[in-house]
C-alpha cells in the first residue's frame, strides 16, 4: 500500500497499460481486422471498412508492422481518456488508478484488446469527452480533433457523438446554456461533414454498404416473419430488377433460419438468395424492392428486427456463450489469414490463462447487454443535472435505438459503446455523491 502511494499519477497508468497488455499484447484479430489490414497494405481503400482506419494502420506500420502499432493507439488513447474523465471528480493518484481499473474490467478490456473499428471508435470518443471537459482551450480543440478521428471510425459514430458534444462540451463557462448548445451543434455538424470529406476523398471504391448489406438483410428478414406465403411471381412484381438466385426464396430463407445458428440467419442466407447490386440501376432495385416488402409487409419487418435486437439483449432462449473474441488471426480461417497478413502470434502461458479466464466471465452476467441498459434506465434520473453524465447515457441511448433498426447480427460487440458510456456514468455518478457527502461527514 505504501509503494502504490508513492507512485504518480503516470506512473500508475503505465503500469496498469503494461498489466493490460500481459492480456492484450499483440492485438488480437478477426475477420474484419484481417481485411482491414490487407486493405490498408494494399493501398486500395474501400468505404465498406472506415477508409481512414487503413489509412492510419498503413502509417503505423512504417515503424512495426502488425497490430502492435493500433493496439497501441486505441489502449493509450482510452486510458488516457479515462484519466482525464476521472479526474474531474477524482483526486490524481484516485482517476490513475480507476482508469486502469476501467481498462482492466472484461466487458471492456475484452473488446479494447482487439483491432476493430468499434475500439478504436470508443477510444477516440472517451479521450475527446476528457479534453472536452477540461479548462484550457488548447485541450477543447484537441477533444474536437479527437471525436473527430472517432467520427472516421464508424459509419454510425456520428448518433453518438451528437448527444456527447451537445450535453458534454462548453467552450467557455461564460456561455449561456442556449450559446453554448448552439456552438456544440455547429461543432457537431462540422465534424460530422468533415468527417464524410475526408473518407470520400480516402475512398477508392464506394461500396454503397447500405444497399448491399442492410437493406438486402431487411428485405431477407421481412421475407422470413412474414407468416402468409410470397410467390416467387409476386416478388418479381414488387420487386423489379432485384435478382433472386434461388426459386422458392421465402421457403429457401426460412429452411435457412431452422438450420443455421441465428448469427448466419440474416447474413449467409440474404446472399445466397439475392444478389448483391452492382450497378446505379441496381441500386435504385434495391430501394424500391425494399420500400414495397418492408412497408408492405410491416408487421414481419418488426418481428424479423425484434428478434435480431432481443437475442442481441440477450433475452432469448439460446445458450449462453462466451462473446469474446481473442485470436491472434481469423479463427475462421487461421492459416489462410495469417499467411495472408504475414502475421500470426502465439500466446504465453499466463496470457493463454487470462484468455480462458475472460471466457468464463463471459458467460456470466457481466457481459449481459441487458444489464447494462437496465442500469443505464436507473442511472438516468440521478443525471439530469449532470451534464457530463447525462451527455454519456444520451449517447449510449441514441447508439442503442440505432440498432434498432441497423444491426444485421445479434452481435454482443455493437453495444459496446452503451457498455462503456454506463460504466463510466455509474464511477462519475458515485465519485459525485461522496465528494457531496464528504464536507458534512466532517462537519
Amino acid at each position: 500500500m505504501r509503494t502504490l502511494r508513492a507512485l504518480s499519477p503516470r506512473q500508475i497508468l503505465v503500469l496498469g497499460w503494461l498489466g493490460f497488455m500481459t492480456y492484450a499484447f499483440p492485438g488480437y484479430m478477426s475477420f474484419d481486422s484481417v481485411t482491414q489490414l490487407r486493405m490498408s497494405r494494399s493501398g486500395y481503400l474501400i468505404d465498406g471498412h472506415p477508409p481512414f482506419m487503413a489509412a492510419l494502420w498503413r502509417f503505423m506500420e512504417l515503424f512495426v508492422a502488425g497490430p502492435i502499432g493500433m493496439l497501441l493507439i486505441q489502449t493509450v488513447a482510452f486510458l488516457i481518456g479515462a484519466y482525464l474523465v476521472l479526474r474531474t471528480r477524482m483526486a490524481p493518484r484516485t482517476a490513475a488508478i480507476a482508469a486502469t481499473l476501467v481498462l482492466w474490467f472484461p466487458p471492456i478490456g475484452a473488446v479494447m484488446a482487439v483491432i476493430w473499428k468499434d475500439s478504436q471508435m470508443t477510444a477516440f470518443l472517451i479521450l475527446g469527452l476528457g479534453l472536452l471537459i477540461q479548462d484550457r482551450r488548447r485541450d477543447h480543440v484537441l477533444g474536437l480533433i479527437a471525436i473527430l478521428v472517432a467520427t472516421l471510425m464508424r459509419h454510425n459514430a456520428l448518433l453518438m457523438t451528437g448527444p456527447l458534444l451537445v450535453f458534454a462540451f462548453r467552450w467557455s463557462p461564460s456561455y449561456g446554456w442556449i450559446k453554448s448548445t448552439a456552438l456544440a451543434v455547429v461543432a457537431w455538424i462540422a465534424i460530422t461533414l468533415t468527417a464524410q470529406v475526408i473518407e470520400s476523398g480516402l475512398t477508392d471504391e464506394q461500396q454503397h454498404f447500405w444497399h448491399t448489406t442492410i437493406a438486402l438483410c431487411d428485405i431477407a428478414g421481412t421475407l422470413r416473419y412474414e407468416p402468409a406465403p410470397i410467390s416467387d411471381a409476386e416478388l418479381a412484381r414488387v420487386a423489379p430488377g432485384v435478382t433472386f438466385l434461388v426459386p422458392n426464396v421465402q421457403d429457401h430463407l426460412k429452411e435457412a433460419v431452422e438450420t443455421r445458428g441465428y448469427v448466419d440467419t440474416l447474413w449467409k442466407p440474404t446472399y445466397s438468395v439475392i444478389a448483391a447490386p452492382r450497378t446505379a440501376a441496381e441500386r435504385a432495385a434495391v430501394t424500391a424492392a425494399w420500400k414495397a416488402i418492408v412497408f408492405g409487409h410491416l408487421d414481419a419487418y418488426i418481428a424479423y428486427r425484434w428478434e435480431v435486437v432481443r437475442r442481441m439483449l440477450g433475452l432469448s432462449d439460446d445458450a449462453v456463450v462466451s462473446p469474446v473474441y481473442n485470436w491472434f488471426t481469423d479463427i475462421q480461417d487461421p492459416y489462410f489469414s495469417a499467411s495472408a497478413i504475414d502475421h500470426d502470434a502465439t500466446g504465453a502461458h499466463l496470457q493463454n490463462l487470462l484468455r480462458e479466464g475472460i471466457h468464463v466471465v463471459a458467460v456470466t452476467p457481466v457481459f449481459s447487454v441487458v444489464v447494462y441498459l437496465a442500469l443505464l434506465l436507473l442511472l438516468l434520473p440521478f443525471a439530469l443535472r449532470d451534464r457530463q453524465v447525462f451527455g454519456l447515457l444520451a449517447s449510449a441511448i441514441t447508439g442503442e435505438l440505432a440498432l434498432v433498426l441497423i444491426a444485421p447480427t445479434p452481435d454482443w460487440r455493437y453495444s459496446y459503446w452503451a457498455i462503456v458510456a454506463v460504466v463510466f456514468s455509474t464511477i462519475l455518478l458515485v465519485a459525485r455523491r461522496i465528494r457531496t457527502a464528504r464536507p458534512r461527514s466532517v462537519g
